[in-house]
């Protein structure tokens, strides 16, 4: 594993670290990490609600004037002020402490060219979360054409040749996470085209699951699973389909070679001509010829 792979999937104490073109499988991460600590649930309230409201407390305003009557006591304003951390409550303390806790994790898991980005020194842990996000995501029309390219791809993909099923599934599964992600196509959608992508070998046993089984309800694991007892057979069906294509281009082949020959053993013939005079000099060349060869 390199030190960037590392880096990114973290450690029960350190956060994932964020790099670009990983923002999605990052923010998986990151929510995991936290859910994980041992402070997780305030640290998510303070990333997804934002800081703890700070407490206040009303003292005499010592700056109001007094009245012109003198009476001080009923004229003197008062005003209202954040109350000292030492009279906070124990839970107060406890939020105040996390709200510093999460804005600091979120800073361990961005690199620099994305933290001055994104940050400042008011900023807090919710409004980091939600700059990050809205950097990251880019913007309205470029999601959509993110996810026409995932439907496009989606559409077209299919089962390359002599491919082995798990190696379909895999390439498979992850063009499905992008759309899960983008929230799109059903469980019945994914099933059905699973089953249709596979090569012509599979065609028996692919119409098989489609009858038997309610596509709507079962995840495309088990789909996978039990066209996977199948796979000895059908790479059986096609070792035999290749031999059959074998036998089928040495027989092109040879048919090829035995036109070739019937082209090369045509009779020649010898074009005629219309006049006496003609047919009389072709018969004094052939025979000054015949005398020479003997």
């Amino acid at each position: 594993m390199t030190s960037k792979d590392a880096l990114s999937i973290g450690t029960d104490v350190k956060p994932p670290v964020l790099f670009k073109g990983e923002y999605e499988q990052w923010k998986d991460r990151f929510l995991d990490f936290v859910d994980r600590h041992a402070n997780g649930e305030n640290i998510l309230l303070s990333i997804t609600e934002g800081p703890m409201i700070l407490p206040t407390v009303e003292i005499p305003d010592d700056e109001s004037s007094d009245s012109e009557d003198g009476d001080e006591d009923r004229v003197r304003k008062m005003k209202i002020v954040p109350k000292d951390f030492a009279q906070y409550s124990d839970e107060q303390k406890n939020r105040f402490k996390t709200d510093k806790q999460a804005r600091s994790l979120l800073l361990q898991s961005i690199p620099n060219e994305i933290s001055i980005k994104i940050d400042n020194y008011k900023a807090n842990a919710k409004n980091m979360w939600d700059r990050l996000q809205k950097m990251m995501m880019g913007s309205k029309v470029g999601n959509q054409m993110k996810v026409a390219n995932c439907i496009n791809n989606y559409e077209e993909f299919k089962a390359k040749e002599n491919e082995s099923l798990e190696e379909t599934y895999e390439r498979f599964m992850l063009l499905l996470n992008e759309l899960s992600k983008n929230k799109v196509k059903k469980q019945i959608e994914n099933n059905v085209k699973f089953l249709s992508i596979l090569q012509p070998e599979w065609k028996k046993h692919t119409r098989r699951m489609k009858q038997m089984k309610d596509l709507s309800d079962i995840p495309l694991h088990e789909v996978y699973e039990t066209q996977r007892r199948k796979e000895e057979e059908v790479e059986e069906k096609r070792a035999e389909n290749k031999k059959t294509e074998k036998v089928s281009d040495t027989i092109t082949l040879v048919a090829g070679e035995k036109e070739k020959e019937k082209k090369k053993k045509k009779k020649i013939v010898i074009p005629s001509s219309d006049s006496d005079s003609d047919d009389g000099e072709n018969l004094k060349k052939a025979m000054l010829l015949l005398t020479r060869a003997f």
